[in-house]
């Protein structure tokens, strides 16, 4: 195992952050906050580059990277804060449709995601009190063309902006991951209400089916879509966990330009030991979620015996540390880091509203127990 990156690796990383830089970086997130959309523009700019085709597989248009290749673009994505569904397309939707599309499900939408063409989200939770899979409730009804689905579902990312929206569905009574059937629908076909959330550049929805019929839509087998979720979701947390690491590295960064510039008694701040230690100690929280992200990337990409065990270890990690970190961020800004004009709130929203949805550190280290033991 070699974490080190390669010359492609290095300079798809370098390519991403400076056009991502040109295009605003920050000011993006700024503009989604502000009520503007700006997604179609954010995934027109990423489809002229192909990343969304990185993790598409070759014979469907796709470029065929894996896990951990993916994590690199969403680290850069993670230290502007980018808006988009980026981790629901690309490290969800892809390749859940390439495990269990049919034929003409893998024909019609992965050539569409790898052009650009096609955006996915994901809607998980029926109760957002409850943990998954607990939380999924949804039951869907077999008719003669398909299925009826009646329910509500709620922090659904990007509702309003996506193609395809993977619906999971009760059609056997379980509380696990048992009986869970998968459904690719268009979320147009459901009402949609925007809630009002901590972190505005990631706007989540309540999407309320009432009997609504699809035909045609249904992932993969009936009763058995649960083993193919519960892998999916774990790609989906490391592939945020991954930009919270690009957001924390940005904050290092941050502290560290601020403490060489802002002086108090003739000296740079970065010269007194409360500014010089947090930093420090900032930075290795930033390594140490880093290599826990990356091992449960190529983890997963190699289909390890402890692949599960890696992602909540890297979930747990990144969500704790990661928030008090752009805490941190902001402390050592002083007077200013408490105004909205400091971009750590951004990315201390953004932790905080995904360690909700990936599940707390405590749901991890739970996981983490029930696989050892």
């Amino acid at each position: 195992m070699d974490f080190t990156l390669s010359d492609e690796q290095t300079q798809m990383q370098e390519s991403v952050r400076d056009y991502l830089e040109s295009e605003g970086g920050i000011e993006l997130a700024r503009r989604q906050m502000d009520g503007e959309d700006v997604v179609g523009e954010v995934w027109d700019g990423l489809a002229e580059m192909d990343y969304p085709a990185l993790s598409v597989p070759l014979e469907y248009g796709g470029l065929g990277d894996d896990l951990l290749y993916l994590s690199l673009l969403f680290e850069e994505a993670g230290r502007v804060a980018l808006p988009g569904p980026l981790p629901e397309t690309l490290g969800f939707t892809v390749p859940l449709l390439a495990e269990l599309g049919t034929d003409e499900q893998k024909g019609q939408f992965l050539p569409a995601i790898a052009d650009g063409d096609l955006r996915a989200s994901v809607a998980l939770y029926d109760d957002a009190t409850e943990s998954l899979p607990e939380a999924i409730r949804m039951e869907a009804e077999p008719t003669d063309d398909g299925y009826r689905l009646d329910g509500t579902k709620t922090l659904v990312p990007y509702a309003e902006s996506v193609d395809r929206v993977v619906v999971p569905a009760r059609t056997r009574q379980d509380t696990g991951y048992g009986g869970i059937t998968l459904f690719f629908v268009d979320p147009a076909a459901a009402e949609a209400e925007q809630l009002d959330t901590l972190d505005k550049t990631r706007p989540l929805y309540e999407l309320t089916f009432d009997g609504v019929e699809v035909s045609g839509a249904r992932l993969g087998p009936v009763d058995g879509g649960g083993d193919a979720l519960e892998r999916a979701i774990d790609r989906l947390n490391v592939s945020m966990c991954a930009m919270l690491v690009g957001g924390a590295d940005e904050a290092v960064d941050r502290s560290v330009e601020y403490g060489k510039q802002r002086e108090q008694f003739d000296k740079p701040i970065g010269q007194f030991q409360a500014v010089k230690h947090r930093i420090a100690d900032m930075w290795l929280d930033t390594e140490a979620a880093r290599s826990l992200t990356y091992y449960a990337a190529w983890a997963i990409a190699n289909d390890e015996e402890d692949a599960r065990r890696a992602v909540s270890a890297a979930t747990a990690y990144c969500t704790e540390h990661c928030g008090e970190l752009f805490e941190d961020d902001i402390f050592n800004h002083g007077a200013t880091g408490y105004t909205w004009d400091h971009d750590g709130h951004i990315f201390l929203k953004q932790a905080k509203t995904w360690a909700n949805l990936l599940g707390s550190p405590t749901e991890h280290r739970r996981r983490i127990a029930d696989i050892r033991l």
